[in-house]
């Protein structure tokens, strides 16, 4: 059985290596970029919200995300290890800066530089992985990467109980943030940069995605991202306010269900890799989807707690598996030429679902209520899934280098 959650194929030596620096990436990256939900229930007190204006919050530091454009336009043409350390510096930085802050403004001012940062590291390390690893690993190795975030995500958690704290204590979780900082210069250099970037003096014409001939892969791939960040987002973003604040659970009792639910879960990512090396993209990411429409109206129909864990696991799996199965995908239907901006714009557009999503929140949570909401956002997630059979499967594709200008 445990066979089935390892790699079809051994991880060589360069495999191993560069699978593991970007690991570490991704873990400090969870870490740092988790606070804003798992502290929500804190957060909008202090600051004075309501819900639904929580989620709008929320939705304006998405839209920010499409300034991650600048750092990919830069991967495509001066390679892919400069502008991911600028990234990772950014949103370090600008968690450490959310603990300063004493307005709701300044919280999504804030916020926004985190989600620009984060938008910009997660879409540069799938793109180095997929092209530095051995094709038949391929989405494996991006499954350890969403791994190593989700594992992040879970110190996060962890840290929550300082925020619980007096009302400052939600600052306390910010402030850790600060610990990626010290990976900074093992990260200068440990991070190769990718084995097939050639520079590009040529313009990036973004023409070539949204209207060319890779305007059809780009337009699915985007609309499937929209509508499946939009359900994800308002029910990550909340699901500690609905554990402590409309279940009336305990602090400690929301951290042990969200973590028993993300922890088991979390083999979603290496059967995901596994499933998408050996099945193929496309049936993954289908499966992942349903696991997370299914598991996600669990978590907000549910009341008991023996109850929740259940659909919190079936939950954190969908979500997890879909990582490494979109993520090949994603990088593996463009030449690399535009690589790296296809993949940022194409989650510029899941996190543009995100902030859809919040807005709608905004709208509807304090009128209908959390669980209405995602019902509706979740029919959106079913056409995502649908979209993905329009896409061509890319399983075990080799990735070439660009032919060469001048």
């Amino acid at each position: 059985m445990w066979r089935r959650l390892l790699p079809v194929e051994r991880f060589t030596a360069d495999d191993r290596r560069a699978t593991f620096v970007l690991w570490l990436v991704g873990l400090f990256q969870g870490f740092a970029q988790a606070h804003a939900s798992s502290t929500l229930p804190f957060t909008r007190v202090a600051l004075g919200l309501t819900q639904g204006e929580m989620s709008e919050v929320l939705a304006i530091t998405r839209l920010a995300t499409f300034g991650a454009l600048l750092f990919s336009a830069a991967g495509d043409r001066r390679g892919r290890k400069t502008p991911l350390l600028a990234a990772y510096t950014l949103l370090m930085a600008s968690t450490v800066a959310t603990a300063t802050v004493s307005s709701p403004w300044q919280f999504t001012a804030a916020q926004s530089l985190v989600r620009v940062g984060t938008a910009g590291v997660s879409s540069l390390v799938v793109v180095l992985l997929a092209e530095q690893l051995t094709p038949s690993i391929r989405a494996y190795g991006i499954a350890l990467y969403g791994a190593s975030g989700s594992l992040g995500a879970g110190l996060a958690l962890l840290a929550l109980p300082l925020a619980d704290n007096g009302p400052s204590g939600w600052r306390y979780p910010f402030l850790l943030g600060a610990v990626g900082v010290v990976a900074l210069p093992f990260l200068r250099k440990a991070v190769q940069e990718s084995r097939l970037f050639e520079p590009d003096p040529r313009p990036l014409r973004i023409g070539e995605l949204v209207a060319g001939e890779h305007s059809r892969s780009f337009w699915l791939l985007g609309g499937t991202g929209f509508l499946a960040a939009a359900y994800s987002a308002v029910g990550i973003a909340f699901s500690t306010e609905r554990l402590v604040n409309e279940l009336g659970l305990s602090t400690s009792l929301a951290v042990a269900i969200s973590l028993i639910g993300g922890t088991v879960g979390g083999v979603g990512f290496f059967l995901g890799g596994r499933l998408a090396d050996q099945w193929g993209r496309r049936p993954t990411t289908i499966l992942a989807l349903l696991a997370g429409l299914i598991g996600g109206m669990g978590l907000y129909w549910l009341n008991e707690p023996a109850l929740l864990v259940p659909a919190g696991v079936v939950s954190a799996f969908g979500s997890f598996a879909f990582v490494p199965a979109a993520g090949a995908h994603r990088s593996e239907l463009f030449p690399t030429r535009l690589r790296a901006t296809a993949v940022v714009a194409i989650n510029n557009l899941a996190m543009l679902g995100s902030a859809a999503g919040l807005f709608f929140g905004r709208l509807t949570i304090d009128a209908i209520g959390l669980s209405q909401t995602m019902t509706i956002l979740g029919l959106g997630s079913l056409v995502g899934a649908l979209l993905v059979l329009r896409l061509p499967e890319t399983k075990g594709i080799h990735l070439e280098r660009p032919t060469p200008t001048g």
